[in-house]
């Protein structure tokens, strides 16, 4: 335990530890300034020095009497500068013939004037050197140089001055204290200042002090009542500070669990965006870009980088587009949503659809905050409304074909004409081909159109090819030939029974065969063969007739493609059999190519594949 006078010691200096620290540092700024002045005055001095001893060199080689050895031994030339008033740092100097025996000599008080090196010797002007006194353990400052009579050395001068040290000299204590003084009675003041700003915090403490060695089970009344108001104050300050850091730090949980929630909602939103079959852009009120989509960018050729936060016009290079959107450059007021079509630049084929929709404020509906603009690929659309409107041309006009014929022949049938019974055969003849005519392409119109909408499906059933293929080439054949064609077929004895619809396939080779006929030439063949491989069944249909240009074979299968040629024109047809017979085989997950030379005639093939027929029957 330390004794009382100890701790009394301690408390003292716990008390005035900021006089004592600040009476302290002002000695050790003191102390560092007189150094440095020293340290200055000595450098100053070492200047001087050398200046004085280069002079006196100077002068006494220069002098008259320098031009004669013995003259300036016994000269008093050297008694002007060696005289203590001329400069009190004297140390010696020395005279020395060429054989370095010393002429004449002179040295202060206790000072052993120290032989002359080998260095002494040399023919150099002027030199300096610094060396220390052995008896005496101070530096010396030497100065050399030559002496010349008639342009020939006759001996040395050695001049020495003792080294100044780092000190302050008695003429320097009145300055160094008069710059001490000053600070030491600031310090007073400035402790004085800092005792009565920190008071209040002093006698906080010390009543903490107290407070914390009462006896806190029992105080008295009284103890409780002199608490300073100071201490009550800042009791209350620090409660209100800790309530307060505590609503921060709610706040701060409150906003980071918003802002996460946000982030999260954002990041949901623009996943739907992008999932999204259409492109979607967010245009501001200025009309700058806030948010786009992958799917935009590929359909403008843009990237998406390139668009965020700039002005359309800035990546647009579609005129279409910047007008588009120009129109909702800073609108602010309510608008109606704006549908406009255009087509690219890029790839003037593909149709786009652009829709723009006001975004209002939720504060004030009137008030517009930005556009929503939403971009469409409506090239299908705009297909199939274009292919509608064809399909319906094409059957009014193959349909307006044979109801004319029909129309003409029972109006004859009712006049004089239908008298003749000939006539009336003739009549019975044509009505009959061209009802037939209608009721194929009527067949063909329907099966089409319920293929297209999904709603014709295929009864897959085990077939025998052989007697499927015989029964419909037999068919065609037995037809109405007035271009005495031949009929032939290669089809092999025995074929693997294949899993198709047995009707639809019908309708399909059926077509082909019709097809051959009616573009054959007189006495021409048409042939239907069958290939059997490892893995599939090719039927090939072949004719000689008038053949397929190569650029009427690309638009060959499509609905009501009919060539321009007039041999083509000239043969009755409504183009819809090839298409036909296309569909049913894509339904069967088979391929129907062609082959063809102009005026050479037409391959058309068939190839359905075995393992897959079978796997769908046994399914």
């Amino acid at each position: 335990m330390p004794s009382i006078e100890m701790q009394n010691i301690l408390a003292v200096f716990r008390k005035e530890r900021l006089g004592l620290t600040l009476i302290v540092s002002l000695l050790v700024v003191i102390g560092i300034t007189i150094y440095l002045a020293s340290y200055y005055h000595q450098k100053s001095e070492l200047a001087h020095l050398r200046a004085h001893g280069t002079d006196v060199m100077r002068i006494l080689t220069r002098m008259p009497v320098a031009q004669n050895l013995p003259e300036l031994v016994d000269s008093s030339a050297l008694a002007l500068f060696t005289a203590p008033r001329m400069n009190a740092d004297f140390a010696y100097v020395q005279v020395v013939n060429t054989l370095g025996e010393p002429l004449i000599e002179q040295a202060a008080l206790d000072v052993v004037i120290p032989p002359p090196t080998a260095s002494a010797q040399t023919t150099g002007w002027l030199e300096e050197r610094t060396l220390d006194l052995v008896d005496s353990g101070k530096t010396i400052v030497e100065f050399r140089s030559m002496l010349v009579r008639n342009g020939q050395p006759v001996g040395h001068i050695r001049f020495g001055y003792f080294q100044p040290s780092i000190g302050l000299q008695l003429d320097q204590l009145a300055l160094v204290a008069s710059f001490a003084l000053p600070i030491f009675l600031l310090a007073p003041l400035f402790h004085l200042l800092l005792r009565i700003e920190f008071r209040p915090l002093r006698e906080m403490d010390d009543q903490l002090d107290d407070l914390a060695n009462q006896d806190l089970a029992g105080p008295s009344p009284t103890d409780r009542n002199q608490t300073p108001n100071l201490i009550t104050r800042f009791n209350q300050f620090i409660n209100k500070v800790t309530q307060r850091i505590g609503e921060l730090e709610t706040d701060r949980t409150e906003l980071e669990t918003a802002t996460k929630l946000d982030s999260y909602k954002r990041m949901r939103l623009e996943s739907v965006l992008q999932s999204l079959p259409d492109g979607i852009m967010v245009l501001d009120e200025t009309g700058t870009v806030s948010l786009a989509t992958e799917k935009l960018g590929h359909m403008l050729d843009v990237s998406v980088e390139d668009i965020l936060d700039k002005q359309p016009i800035d990546w647009s290079r579609d005129k279409d587009v910047v007008d588009f959107l120009a129109r909702h450059e800073g609108r602010t007021k309510g608008g109606n949503s704006q549908t406009t079509r255009f087509s690219t630049d890029a790839n003037p084929e593909k149709t786009l659809s652009i829709v723009s929709y006001p975004l209002f404020s939720q504060k004030d509906p009137q008030r517009k905050i930005g556009t929503l603009v939403v971009l469409r690929d409506c090239t299908a659309e705009t297909l199939a409304r274009e292919s509608s409107s064809d399909f319906v041309a094409h059957v009014a006009h193959e349909l307006k074909s044979p109801l004319n014929v029909l129309s003409m022949y029972s109006e004859s049938l009712q006049g004089v004409d239908g008298q003749d019974e000939n006539f009336r055969v003739e009549a019975a003849n044509v009505i009959h081909d061209e009802v037939e005519r209608l009721g194929l392409m009527i067949n063909n119109i329907l099966n089409i159109t319920r293929m297209e909408a999904g709603s014709l499906g295929i009864e897959r059933q085990r077939v025998k090819l052989r007697e499927l293929l015989m029964d419909v080439f037999e068919t065609c054949g037995r037809g109405k030939n007035d271009k005495d064609l031949k009929f032939e077929s290669d089809i092999p004895k025995k074929i693997s029974s294949v899993a198709i619809d047995k009707d639809l396939m019908r309708v399909a080779l059926n077509n082909l065969l019709t097809n051959a006929i009616k573009y054959s030439n007189d006495q021409g063949t048409v042939t239907l063969s069958v290939e059997e491989t490892e893995h599939t069944v090719r039927i090939s249909v072949r004719d000689e007739g008038i053949g397929i240009s190569a650029e009427d074979q690309e638009h060959v299968f499509e609905k009501f493609m009919r060539s321009e040629n007039d041999d083509t024109r000239a043969r009755t047809g409504h183009g819809l059999g090839l298409a036909l017979a296309r569909e049913i085989v894509h339904l069967h997950q088979g391929t129907l190519t062609v082959k063809s030379q102009l005026d050479e005639g037409s391959e058309f093939i068939i190839e359905i594949d075995k393992e897959t027929s079978l796997l769908r029957m046994v399914s």
